[in-house]
């Protein structure tokens, strides 16, 4: 009777810690995405969205032992997301006026893009009214107001691959826009819709994985896609590591 006296009274006393060895659930971070293939890929619906950079912000964050939530949205959404805290992180360029200077830019930048202008010939049936289909709330590095300037008509579209629809729909004369959801998408459609298109090489500009400063992980997002770097020596985080 001694001995289960003393054994009750020594289970008793055992520290708090081990009462919780139990693991707890992974840290749910948010990240925002909107339609920019292959790297980001939002559904026709826009009710689900996955893609090569969330495939691997999905990966990194796992490591350090965070679940993935992706929030399927347009760049305009996004950058309110972004300033309410209503998404964690996402990726996009710095120069981008809408998003505030308080969010964070990580370095090393996710990849490098190049931002082109494309515009169908004068054989085609497109207008010849200087229409410009773009991605609303994006500027373009300055683009957007030279254009403006130069007597061009800025037609804006939710994201990147429905304005890539409008220019190759013959709706607008010409179309700005990043390469590589251009690509992405023409690369499936057939041959005689993006023959004879002329292209211009406007910038090149990197692309960045940017933390929102009302996120309650901003600084462990920041860790985390900082030391992911400095393990595998990225110059670039896509494809690294």
């Amino acid at each position: 009777m001694q001995y289960r006296l003393l054994l009750v009274f020594a289970l008793f006393m055992l520290p708090p810690v081990l009462a919780d060895s139990t693991a707890s659930p992974d840290k749910i971070l948010r990240m925002g995405i909107h339609n920019f293939p292959p790297d980001f890929v939002v559904s026709a619906d826009g009710k689900s969205c996955s893609g090569e950079g969330y495939l691997l912000a999905q990966r990194v964050f796992a490591q350090a032992g965070f679940k993935l939530k992706a929030v399927c949205t347009t760049p305009a959404r996004m950058y309110l997301l972004l300033d309410q805290g209503e998404v964690d992180f996402s990726i996009n360029v710095k120069t981008t006026a809408a998003i505030s200077k308080k969010h964070r830019f990580i370095e090393p930048a996710y990849m490098p893009m190049q931002l082109m202008l494309y515009s169908h010939s004068l054989s085609s049936t497109a207008p010849q009214d200087k229409t410009v289909a773009a991605i609303r709330s994006f500027d373009y590095l300055g683009q957007r107001q030279q254009l403006l300037q130069q007597g061009y008509q800025l037609v804006d579209m939710p994201d990147s691959i429905s304005a890539v629809q409008l220019f190759l729909h013959q709706r607008t004369q010409h179309l700005i826009s990043y390469q590589g959801p251009f690509v992405a998408y023409a690369a499936k459609q057939p041959t005689d819709v993006v023959v004879d298109l002329k292209q211009k090489k406007l910038a090149e500009i990197d692309a960045y994985f940017v933390v929102s400063a009302a996120s309650a992980d901003h600084q462990r997002i920041i860790e985390v896609l900082q030391q992911h770097a400095k393990v595998h020596s990225c110059s670039y985080l896509k494809g690294c590591g």
